[in-house]
């Protein structure tokens, strides 16, 4: 009797132990299939790089237009969708932020999350991004000029205000939750521990990645990157500055630029131990697209550029094609490393979507339905 309750006890023992192992495998597998580091393994554990393209919600009266350039992007071949949102404040000096739903200003919660699940039924990766705006802006003053003259109310009302989208994002499995856009000033060193809490915060509950979003020219003075599962830019890089003639640079002098940009982005995510993810790349239809790609205001009322726009886009795939690699090639090619893709890089954003302006002689916009960079994006993606 007592020889049988040994063995017993043993056999019990070992079953618990290989079951614990293999759960601590299971585990490690989803960790690595979740954050999405860059650290080796077998190239099924690494996430599908995004390409996705950004639907802006200001204006959300034909909010049955946006359902449909969800069909339209997942018919180009996007595996992602970047919602982004407002938020509002006053002006710089502001001393909180709110959400304001209605005609001109934000979507409420059941419109963003109607888009948030028709998504999802695309099989859409979908990225959840409020934004500040402000109502009163002084002079050219934007959200990276933020100076309120307490900033104790401003992060509580913040925290209070983000707080509503992350419960959306909760509630609708949203894949990635950007934390931050473009809050130049809150970058100095008074601000990291305020970063810190806040993305711990939003940990707490939210099992969905984490990423900030900042511009091209400020990536590097974040020193909160190691908190989150990528380093988010905006990239609205000049791409003339290899040129011979800035005002007709070549094709070639185009991708050699972003190649140029490419390298030391991937340099930086090796160094800081997490991928790049391009928030947002764009170009909007006028002639300095490629020369200042951040600028769409078209005060005198300048012709559109299509061609300007599309050699932007081109030049972009040319130099990331390989590094960025589309879903169908490596849904083609699942036993082929060389398809799989940098894992330096997560993926990118294009900016953007516009369900109210798909082409035409007027279209001087970032959007790329009915122009010529939508065939660029189409032949690559498919």
């Amino acid at each position: 009797m007592i020889k049988t309750l040994g063995y017993t006890t043993v056999g019990l023992f070992l079953l618990t132990l290989i079951g614990a192992l293999i759960a601590g495998q299971a585990a490690e597998d989803v960790s690595s299939e979740k954050i999405g580091g860059l650290g080796g393994g077998v190239v099924e554990q690494r996430p599908t790089q995004l390409i996705g393209a950004a639907l802006n919600l200001y204006h959300t009266d034909r909010l049955d237009l946006y359902h449909e350039a969800l069909e339209q992007m997942s018919s180009a071949g996007f595996n992602a969708v970047q919602i982004v949102t407002p938020i509002f404040q006053d002006n710089g000096a502001s001393a909180g932020v709110q959400q304001i739903q209605g005609p001109g200003f934000g979507p409420s919660m059941d419109d963003i999350a109607s888009l948030l699940s028709h998504a999802k039924r695309l099989g859409m990766t979908t990225m959840l991004m409020p934004q500040i705006n402000f109502t009163h802006p002084r002079g050219n003053e934007w959200r990276g000029k933020l100076q309120p003259e307490h900033w104790a109310p401003w992060w509580q009302s913040y925290t209070q205000t983000l707080d509503l989208f992350l419960n959306t994002a909760i509630q609708n499995d949203v894949d990635v939750f950007v934390v931050g856009c473009e809050l130049l000033t809150t970058h100095k060193p008074e601000h990291q521990q305020r970063w810190r809490e806040f993305i711990a915060h939003c940990r707490a509950d939210f099992s969905g990645q984490l990423t900030y979003s900042t511009t091209w020219d400020t990536y590097h003075k974040i020193r909160f990157w190691d908190a989150l599962d990528a380093v988010g830019v905006s990239g609205y890089w000049d791409i003339t500055t290899l040129a011979q003639d800035p005002q007709q640079p070549t094709a070639r002098e185009l991708k050699n630029r972003w190649i140029e940009i490419q390298r030391r982005l991937l340099a930086y995510a090796e160094a800081q131990g997490k991928p790049i993810l391009l928030t947002e790349v764009g170009y909007p239809s006028l002639p300095w697209a490629l020369k200042k790609p951040w600028n769409y205001i078209n005060a005198d009322g300048v012709p559109a550029d299509h061609d300007a726009q599309a050699l932007g886009y081109a030049a972009f795939i040319a130099a990331w094609d390989g590094t960025i690699v589309p879903n169908h090639i490596n849904t083609a090619n699942t036993t082929d490393t060389s398809t799989a893709g940098d894992p330096r890089s997560r993926g990118v954003f294009f900016h953007k979507w516009d369900p109210y302006h798909q082409g035409g002689p007027d279209d001087t916009g970032y959007g790329v339905a009915g122009k010529p960079a939508y065939q660029n994006l189409a032949d690559w993606l498919r």
